[in-house]
């Protein structure tokens, strides 16, 4: 690997917000010098969802998600906590009564309080904010608002406000987030304006919204991000972007066969780069944490998930490890001031 001599992204921005990255205990080793050098914030990428914590009713495993939090203590790192609450990973027992049956709403319910204590007895002195649910909107435009879950299913509608009363409950000094993807499209926007807007008026404890910000280069209007920044800032919210990435592939393009990186396409992800950190200081009053969904390009979700085998390189760093142009050009853009 290079040596990267680059000044450090965090200390670049330390005026400005805190710059984070998602982690994984397979991480450490390979990524320890550029995580200490560039990033002073962890979300944990998975280990501290449902599943991982508690695969089997009322056995807790902790191992993981503790390493996530003994690195970023051990090193000064913020921490984020990260959706206990979605419609993935979690594992099947949980909505199953003890004949194999569905849960009863009652039954739920006591399952999300006993796992909320657990998690926070073990690590609520640490994190400072917690993306409570996680993508409970429904991506049809012509749909409900909520995406048909096993929680909604068992619970009911209330059960958003439930979770967010339960983390207020056992963790009474974190700032409590909402997170979402394609959260700038203006249809979903509305959708989530609706859901935050209404935890609001009924009182729910909700203290800011996570922009995921997982951006292609060919759907991605700066104008339009920024409205969507000061929509939910207008809300009175704290804003985290959690997951930011930046494909040089349209979705319907990252599921099929790769063609070249071109410099063309490097030329349009710097733009947005740059474009998406200078939004970020632009409203850091409102824009706590600017967090990128992986480290570098050797280990990202979507070379896992999407397509196995295909190369995305959507993040900051390069596989080797050293920073691409553009990172130097943010770098430079938030030292100048641009």
């Amino acid at each position: 690997m290079k040596y990267d001599t680059m000044p450090s992204l965090c200390e670049a921005h330390a005026k400005y917000f805190k710059v984070g990255t998602c982690l994984n205990s397979r991480d450490f080793v390979a990524h320890d010098s550029i995580l200490k050098k560039h990033f002073n914030c962890i979300t944990d990428e998975g280990m501290m969802k449902w599943e991982p914590t508690e695969p089997e009713d009322g056995v807790f495993t902790w191992e993981e998600a503790d390493k996530i939090a003994g690195y970023a203590k051990a090193n000064g790192m913020a921490l984020r906590a990260h959706a206990p609450l979605w419609h993935i990973q979690t594992a099947e027992w949980t909505h199953l009564d003890a004949d194999g049956k569905p849960a009863s709403r009652e039954l739920l319910i006591e399952r999300i309080e006993r796992h909320t204590k657990a998690f926070c007895e073990r690590y609520a002195d640490q994190f400072f904010c917690w993306d409570v649910v996680n993508e409970v909107i429904d991506d049809d435009p012509d749909g409900g608002l909520l995406r048909k879950t096993k929680w909604l299913e068992g619970i009911g509608d209330d059960y958003i406000d439930i979770a967010y009363t339960l983390a207020r409950k056992y963790a009474p000094n974190a700032q409590l987030f909402y997170n979402d993807y394609n959260e700038y499209d203006p249809i979903k926007r509305d959708k989530i304006v609706r859901l935050l807007r209404g935890m609001q008026e009924r009182g729910i404890p909700l203290d800011g919204f996570g922009m995921q910000s997982h951006i292609n280069v060919h759907e991605f209007d700066i104008g339009e991000y920024k409205r969507t920044i000061e929509t939910y800032a207008a809300l009175g919210l704290r804003i985290h972007i959690t997951e930011l990435d930046v494909s040089p592939y349209s979705a319907r393009e990252r599921m099929l066969p790769a063609y070249p990186y071109t410099d063309e396409l490097i030329e349009r992800q710097a733009t947005i780069y740059r474009q998406v950190f200078a939004a970020a200081r632009e409203y850091s009053d409102v824009i706590d944490d600017v967090t990128t969904w992986g480290i570098a390009d050797d280990i990202n979700w979507l070379d896992g998930w999407l397509r196995p085998g295909r190369a995305h390189y959507p993040l900051l760093f390069y596989y080797d490890h050293t920073p691409k142009f553009f990172t130097r050009q943010i770098v430079e853009d938030a030292i100048c001031g641009k």
